[in-house]
């Protein structure tokens, strides 16, 4: 939406951000067994974004897609959200991709004694994208989650259309270099609590992901539930949307009014 030009090249812009997601779900699911999925996150944005941002803006979350929606204002709105709708629609897409093309790095043969599933590190299995105390708490903290993956998501995507449409560096890799890192920042703090999707499009999909997964392979360990889906997707986007509205309505003004307070003060020393 944002990128001159992507409506005239609608086919590269969704293929980008297909390409980007898929990395993006590759990136957290092989980083599990390491122990470093944050730092992945971050570090792949920035990948990802560096190569395809010029192309498609790099948004690889809906929460930011849907930010930027907002942020555009009333131009062309109609437009903008079909659009929107469908580059949503193909993050969601490569982000199935990527979990796809990341089961090759795991042995999926079924493990009828074990009765626990793996949690990450050095166990060399998928990421649980669940709370602090697991997937099967009964929603114990479902309120918290929900508000954490909400604030960090606003705050990321904030951080985001502030360097895109306000304080950008004219070196577009400095510029991914910041979200990237601000991405890590973001995961990493939440991830204590929550989990740390900040991303609605990461949310979903892993969650459907580690379900069917843990099913197949651990048929004896306890089902995972989907409770925590709610917070991860709609936190995020809740999330996302306030960012949009918080740029358009209260950011703005305050730039706005900034400027005309610095042209007074610089009339009267004149």
């Amino acid at each position: 939406m944002e990128v001159p030009g992507g409506k005239g090249n609608k086919f590269f812009v969704f293929l980008s951000e297909f390409v980007g997601t898929m990395f993006l779900l590759i990136a957290i699911n092989w980083a599990s067994c390491s122990d470093s999925v944050p730092f992945a996150v971050g570090a792949t944005v920035f990948v990802m974004a560096t190569i395809l941002g010029g192309i498609s803006g790099g948004h690889f979350n809906s929460a930011v897609t849907l930010g930027m929606l907002w942020k555009r204002g009333k131009d062309s709105f109609a437009y903008n959200l079909m659009f929107a709708i469908f580059i949503m629609l193909f993050q969601g897409a490569g982000a199935f991709a990527g979990c796809f093309v990341s089961l090759m790095a795991f042995d999926f043969s079924k493990k009828p004694d074990v009765t626990t599933i793996p949690s990450g590190g050095h166990d060399y299995y998928i990421a649980q994208l669940c709370p602090v105390d697991g997937c099967n708490d009964e929603g114990a903290i479902i309120a918290k989650v929900f508000c954490i993956e909400m604030i960090c998501t606003f705050l990321f995507v904030t951080f985001v259309l502030v360097i895109s449409h306000h304080n950008s560096s004219s070196d577009g890799v400095i510029n991914c270099a910041a979200i990237g890192l601000a991405l890590y920042c973001a995961v990493r703090e939440a991830s204590g609590v929550s989990g740390g999707g900040i991303n609605p499009t990461v949310g979903l999909v892993q969650s459907i992901f580690q379900k069917t997964v843990n099913a197949r392979v651990y048929p004896k360990a306890p089902e995972t539930q989907p409770t925590y889906i709610v917070c991860y997707v709609g936190g995020g986007l809740l999330g996302g949307f306030l960012a949009g509205l918080f740029q358009k309505l209260i950011y703005e003004f305050a730039l706005k009014h900034a400027e005309e307070a610095s042209d007074q003060q610089y009339a009267e020393v004149k």
